[in-house]
């Protein structure tokens, strides 16, 4: 019952964040690309889009490879979904590189940004490594990091509530935006695969 509520929360969370940016996969002068000189150009706007709709197939799919029903009972699925998974992080997460490089807030938000891309790219190739070296607890282990870098995208919409809601201005708390959801998230994901892996070895 905890697992099933976990992994609505999640998709919730991914259902949200798919409203919250189908506006930018329709307009190319919305949110913050309605500041940015550089939305203008078509190649932006492609990869700018191409990080969003792929970020979202990564967000919706990563719930379900959590759940331990679907690894056992229907493991082709779960390894379908894995190869999406990983093909919708290493696109959304090269063309998040690129888009980093413009973000509002100058080099500290660039920087933040940038890592978090590195990050998530680094930890859903060594998850896939270690699942292809037949190592299921380091794939674990790597899976839950990844994931929380996936999920970040959701925290950092929530954090921009902040300046949306109240009085507090926009880009000290998108620069902001761009570290703390992310270090956030992996601390949280990495207090979460300890839990399980000391309950595992209780048993």
């Amino acid at each position: 019952m905890k697992k099933i509520l976990q992994i609505t929360f999640l998709l919730v969370g991914g259902m949200s964040m798919l409203l919250m940016s189908f506006h930018y996969l329709q307009s190319n002068s919305t949110g913050i690309l309605q500041n940015k000189a550089i939305a203008a150009s078509f190649w932006y706007l492609l990869t700018f889009r191409l990080h969003i709709l792929f970020g979202i197939i990564a967000i919706l799919i990563g719930p379900f490879q959590f759940l331990k029903g679907l690894r056992t009972k229907y493991l082709i699925l779960h390894r379908a979904f894995g190869y999406v998974y990983f093909s919708s992080v290493l696109l959304s997460g090269l063309a998040g590189l690129v888009v980093a490089q413009f973000a509002m807030g100058g080099q500290l938000t660039a920087v933040g940004f940038t890592m978090l891309s590195i990050l998530w790219l680094y930890t859903t190739i060594k998850a896939v490594g270690a699942i292809k070296n037949g190592n299921i607890a380091k794939h674990k282990k790597w899976m839950f990091l990844s994931y929380a870098l996936t999920f970040s995208a959701i925290t950092q919409r929530t954090t921009l509530l902040i300046p949306l809601l109240t009085d507090v201005p926009f880009i000290p708390v998108y620069q902001a935006s761009a570290w703390f959801p992310w270090m956030f998230n992996l601390s949280i994901a990495y207090a979460l695969y300890q839990r399980s892996a000391n309950v595992q070895a209780e048993v």
